[in-house]
């Protein structure tokens, strides 16, 4: 038929309709892409502030109202065929109403999202409002896009209106709060997305065709051309987006594979990783559930088949000690990296650290070996900071145990040894210097299994944030804080940490954050125990949630007198069990009122310690007279308390069963006593150290060897950041270069405990 023929039988009349049934299938797969990348980019939104979480709403809206509703009606509406498909009569749309009808759902969305929130506590007035906001932007655009259409008069049918408006309000909130909820409990896989995003397109297809199929179509006049878009303009527009959102979601699953990969690699490398807690005990991760890290070294090099990495090693306590002194350390850092940049590299690299040759080609490990590992740790906790906007003294102190990271399993520790000796380079974070460091693993005559079964060190640097200001401030940076037992598996599995009780160790490094665990002053009981390693060296018995602190208990006194100390006497060298009937004895038989009430203190203190410590070698622990002083704190200020010490010597068989105590390294325990001597013996030990360091890679950056070229010298971005803070060192470098040299970590002296 003629469209003259056309028009005088259907001008004012209804027009048959029919449907495509594989329009109708890809209109609701176009919804789901669209509501899957929009949730992605919602998931990953961690606040109201900062550029990129400003950039992951206006994306979300645009994926969700564009794409999902948009996208979705449109070829909907393709699926309505009028006039038994004839051309001239097919729906024909107003340029403006269509871009109209584009915006208009963005920008309610954009109000949704934001009274939907990024707290981690489900809101339920906030989906609601969220979700209402949502089915009227589906609504909103569904008539808005009608209403772009320039041919025909659309008659609606008020119960397919209004239920359609059901059914995208209740599936929008079912949506919402499913996807909510799954990502404040932190169970949100992309599987309980897949879910959210069809419950979130069945809204918006569900809408749609009941509306659409309540909706009939009066021909006004029939379609010319010229004055609408065209339908392959509005197809091309359509598929833009639809690959735009497809794009979001690859994009966002090579990232979190290439997050995993990564840290499958790091994993099997010594790691340095910061723990931060807000001031209600949560963690700050990203939103993959990683803690932030950066690579140390690829691993240590041992020099000798006892020379584990462990907290009794020197460069340990090091580094322990250093993270107390930020603000030393921090004026070094610039001459740490122009010093590991002139060493000897197996690959270049724009990060100086990565592929450092820590072996030479004769097999032997580089001289200064200490110095350099010190460095790389110092120059990884000064990455860490930089990627928080912060100072180095900012980035928090180290925590007291290594945690081993890497594949389940376990390997000979010969094996381990072989692969840590022979490794050349540092930081092989790409495909190509992991074929590269193969291949010169092989020319060495190591196998690629031998490679691959690789154990790696976690050591976290711990920091409490207090105000809210500096939380907000890391939010907006892209992180957020969670609940300990939230997260405490999807970080041990992400980071392929060893540990079955690593939720505990976030609490203890959360109380440690808190500096709560100083022993307060007065007059405490406590028990020294010391036991032998089988290697070499002894053990102490401590407080598991306080490792500097040995089992104490306190008594109800602030300070200890003279007649205190004698009656104290009478029980040297007496065994738990004989002090606990001689006190009972004493209370019967005396008649001193002070030595009474004495008396019932210190059983009533000793059995409270026995029931804490829960350990049966402390019967047989005996008194000493002598009265030891510890370092405590009271007030922000470093003060001394007096202990009376229960001491044992443990056969080096024997087993500990106490839940609250664990042994440590003696070294450890008595460095972990500071003083206000001992800090500044390690400060001229640090200026000492690495003072000439600093100024040899200096003079190594000024030789005529080393200079710039004509654009390095006018291009201030390639320069050091720290020459400034290196030369400011060069007076203090001149003050202590005269000094004599530090003694030995165990000849410092320091308020540790001594056994008379």
């Amino acid at each position: 038929m003629t469209s003259y023929e056309l028009l005088g039988e259907y001008q004012n009349h209804i027009v048959p309709q029919s449907y495509n049934a594989g329009f109708v299938a890809l209109s609701y797969v176009v919804s789901m892409v669209g509501a899957g990348s929009s949730l992605e980019l919602i998931k990953r939104r961690t606040g109201f502030r900062g550029l990129f979480n400003h950039l992951l709403l206006v994306s979300s809206a645009v994926t969700m109202g564009g794409v999902a509703i948009w996208c979705m009606h449109f070829i909907g509406n393709r699926a309505i065929d009028l006039a038994n498909g004839e051309p001239e009569m097919q729906i024909a749309y107003s340029r403006g109403f269509t871009a109209v009808s584009f915006f208009i759902p963005i920008l309610v969305l954009l109000v949704a999202f934001l009274a939907i929130g990024t707290n981690n506590t489900v809101s339920w007035w906030r989906v609601i409002v969220g979700g209402v906001l949502c089915g009227v932007a589906i609504c909103s655009m569904h008539y808005l896009g009608n209403a772009s259409i320039k041919n025909y008069a659309c008659v609606y049918r008020p119960v397919n209106v209004v239920g359609s408006a059901i059914i995208a309000v209740v599936a929008s909130n079912v949506a919402l709060f499913t996807f909510f909820v799954f990502r404040a409990v932190w169970t949100n896989s992309w599987q309980k997305r897949a879910i959210s995003a069809a419950v979130l397109a069945s809204a918006v297809s569900g809408m749609h065709w009941c509306a659409a199929t309540g909706t009939r179509y009066r021909l006004r006049d029939i379609k010319s051309e010229g004055n609408e878009p065209s339908k392959g303009a509005t197809v091309i527009v359509v598929i833009c987006l639809s690959l735009g959102a497809c794009f979001i979601i690859a994009t966002s699953a090579i990232i979190r594979a290439r997050n995993m990969r990564k840290s499958a690699l790091r994993a099997q490398q010594v790691t340095l990783g910061a723990a931060v807690f807000d001031k209600g005990g949560r963690i700050l991760i990203d939103p993959d559930g990683f803690i932030p890290s950066t690579v140390v070294t690829d691993s240590f090099l041992e020099k000798n088949t006892k020379d584990g990495f462990s907290i009794s090693h020197p460069i340990f306590q090091w580094m322990f000690q250093a993270s107390r002194n930020w603000s030393t350390i921090s004026n070094f850092v610039g001459g740490m990296r122009r010093h590991i940049s002139q060493l000897p590299h197996s690959s270049t690299h724009k990060d100086g650290r990565r592929g450092i040759q820590l072996i030479s080609e004769y097999g032997e490990i580089i001289e200064r070996y200490d110095v350099i590992f010190k460095e790389l740790f110092c120059l990884a906790a000064a990455e860490l900071a930089d990627r928080f906007h912060e100072d180095m003294t900012s980035v928090g102190v180290l925590w007291d145990e290594i945690i081993p990271t890497g594949p389940g399993g376990k390997w000979p520790r010969a094996q381990s040894r072989m692969g840590s000796r022979l490794s050349l380079s540092w930081g092989m974070g790409d495909a190509h210097e992991d074929n590269q460091s193969g291949s010169d693993m092989a020319e060495k005559g190591l196998n690629a299994r031998q490679l691959d079964f690789g154990r790696g060190l976690l050591m976290l640097l711990i920091r409490r944030v207090e105000s809210d200001r500096d939380a907000e401030r890391f939010v907006s940076a892209g992180y957020r804080f969670a609940e300990l037992h939230q997260v405490s598996n999807i970080i041990r599995s992400c980071m392929q940490i060893q540990s079955s009780d690593f939720e505990t160790k976030l609490r203890s490094m959360s109380t440690y954050a808190t500096k709560q665990n100083e022993a307060p002053p007065g007059v405490h009981i406590g028990f020294f125990s010391i036991r032998a390693c089988v290697s070499s060296g002894f053990e102490v018995l401590v407080q598991k949630d306080a490792r500097h602190l040995l089992p104490s208990t306190a008594l109800p006194l602030k300070t200890l007198e003279n007649w205190h100390v004698q009656f104290l006497r009478r029980f040297e060298n007496m065994p738990v069990s004989k002090i606990l009937q001689s006190l009972k004895e004493e209370i019967s038989a005396r008649q001193n009122a002070q030595e009474i009430e004495f008396a019932g203190q210190l059983s009533e203190t000793i059995k409270t310690l026995c029931e804490w410590t829960q350990e049966p070698l402390f019967e047989d622990a005996v008194l000493t007279s002598t009265m030891v002083r510890v370092p405590c704190r009271d007030d922000e200020e470093w003060v001394q308390s007096t202990m009376i010490v229960m001491r044992r010597v443990i056969p080096i068989h024997s087993v500990l069963s106490s839940p609250n105590c664990e042994f440590v390294p003696l070294s450890f325990f008595k460095m972990r006593q500071f003083s206000a001597q001992f800090q500044q013996e390690f400060i001229r030990g640090v200026h000492q150290e690495f003072g000439h360091v600093v100024k040899l890679a200096d003079r190594r950056e000024g030789s005529p060897d080393s200079e710039p070229g004509f654009l390095s010298k006018f291009w201030p971005f390639g320069r050091s950041d720290s020459l400034v803070a290196t030369r400011m060192n060069s007076k203090t470098m001149a003050a202590v270069r005269d000094d004599a040299p530090c003694r030995p970590t165990h000849d410092r002296p320091g308020r540790h405990v001594e056994i008379s």
